[in-house]
């Protein structure tokens, strides 16, 4: 068994919790189970609240805090603590990292159409540079699809063999207690007779798919959470005051847990992924449909137990998709953060 110590940049702890945060703390939580102690520690900087763990040690450590943190203190420790860094949120520090990345998708490379304003010409920009890091500088590098990894390979010229596939998982959902306030909140919402997806205005969502959707779907009802504004975004695309669709705007994880179990169908109709979380979860709520485009990552993800969108020729309707071959809740046997956590320690090992 290696006897490397591995600290892990814990400086997510402290971000706002979207799927590449998720991803670090389930398989962290799923890892500390098997971990031998002393070979990984998480690293944050001081003031983060992190879980308990049994097997993992937790540092503060540092004087700054956010993006300066990772590139200031948290090599410093690497340096005297003589550790190898495990990076789970696709950044590095610039300078003094050794060790493992995940990159979970290299969208800003693979669709910079998608990022023309001026804030977003910026983000694209860092994360591009970060990328040709992670390439050059990471001694191995995880993603969370066969899709991301041929990605990466294809922009960055990393050897596949290099790459290594640790999936997302769903059992974060069953620590969920749905929340049903929301049907009394908005009566419109029938079980079994709306469609449900979360948005945001990021355009590889392809938030306007779904208001085409509505639009030519008016005798059904779409609900749509999500921040933003969405319902602006709406008018600017002439798709404004819609009978039929709801804006719910940030719903809590109870609240999502009983769209999702009671909605006709779940839409995701993303134009670009690494994996995509939300319909997994979806079928792990009990969705009877998820409605995905047609992608290879998401084939790739849900094969046979999703339904298909084939974005080419379909700009919003929900009845010309390719139908399902099995059940939604099929798909849910694939992945587990336990396993995920075993690979992780099989890498961490090597």
């Amino acid at each position: 068994m290696s006897e490397t110590v591995w600290a892990v940049d814990g400086s997510f702890f402290a971000q706002r919790l979207s799927g590449i945060q998720r991803y670090s703390i389930e398989l962290l939580a799923a890892l500390d189970r098997i971990v031998p102690p002393g070979l990984v520690e998480i690293v944050t900087p001081q003031g983060v609240e992190t879980p308990l763990y049994a097997n993992i040690k937790t540092v503060p450590f540092g004087t700054h805090k956010g993006g300066v943190w990772q590139q200031l203190d948290y090599p410093r420790y690497l340096k005297q603590r003589g550790a190898k860094g495990l990076a789970t949120c696709n950044v590095i520090p610039l300078f003094g990292f050794r060790g493992i990345a995940v990159v979970h998708d290299v969208c800003y490379r693979a669709r910079p159409d998608f990022y023309t304003d001026p804030r977003g010409r910026l983000s694209a920009a860092w994360h591009r540079l970060q990328y040709r890091r992670i390439a050059k500088k990471a001694e191995r590098i995880i993603t969370v699809s066969e899709f991301s990894k041929s990605e990466i390979t294809k922009y960055y010229g990393v050897p596949a063999s290099e790459i290594e596939v640790v999936y997302n998982a769903w059992q974060q959902m069953e620590r969920i207690t749905p929340d049903d306030s929301i049907f009394a909140a908005y009566p419109q919402l029938k079980a079994g007779a709306y469609y449900f997806s979360m948005a945001n205005l990021l355009k590889n969502k392809n938030f306007p798919w779904v208001l085409r959707a509505a639009k030519a779907r008016p005798d059904a009802v779409f609900a749509i959470a999500g921040g933003g504004s969405l319902a602006a975004q709406a008018e600017r695309l002439g798709l404004a005051d819609l009978p039929n669709v709801l804006y719910l705007g940030y719903v809590s994880d109870g609240a999502a847990k009983a769209l999702m179990a009671r909605c006709r169908a779940f839409l995701f109709p993303t134009l670009y992924e690494g994996f995509g979380i939300p319909p997994l979860e979806a079928a792990a709520c009990g969705a009877p449909e998820i409605i995905v485009s047609d992608t290879p990552c998401m084939r790739e993800v849900y094969g046979p137990s999703a339904a298909y969108i084939d974005l080419a020729v379909n700009h919003g309707d929900v009845d010309s998709i390719t139908p399902a071959q099995a059940p939604a809740a099929a798909v849910l046997a694939r992945y587990s953060w336990d396993r995920s956590a075993e690979k992780l320690l099989q890498i961490l090992t090597a």
